[in-house]
């Protein structure tokens, strides 16, 4: 199984492309801080704010179930993959080319 080129696909895939893709609706912005329901537990509120992502950073965090990271992680745990999965899922998804590892 050929490896994925994480470090590439951090830099070519924004936290706010990721959002788009799983739907999300921002409640609230400032700047590059946007707040709105969770796309990780599931918040059924359309008025939650219990998410927040900052689009220059690349980072979210979720106040209710504590879920962080990057944009690659946040596919990985909305989609409950491993990152390999995630990885490869989210570009298929938005119709990229994989970074493959070419060493060999």
């Amino acid at each position: 199984m050929p490896g994925v080129d994480f470090e590439t696909l951090r830099r070519q895939i924004t936290l706010a492309e990721v959002l788009e893709a799983l739907g999300f609706t921002a409640t609230t912005r400032c700047g590059d801080q946007v707040h709105g329901p969770c796309p990780v537990h599931g918040s059924r509120s359309l008025r939650s704010r219990s998410f927040s992502a900052n689009l220059h950073s690349g980072r979210y965090y979720c106040h209710k179930c504590h879920s962080h990271g990057n944009a690659l992680e946040l596919w990985a745990t909305a989609h409950h993959l491993p990152l390999y999965d995630a990885a490869v899922h989210l570009c298929h998804t938005l119709g990229r080319d994989v970074p493959w590892i070419r060493r060999w």
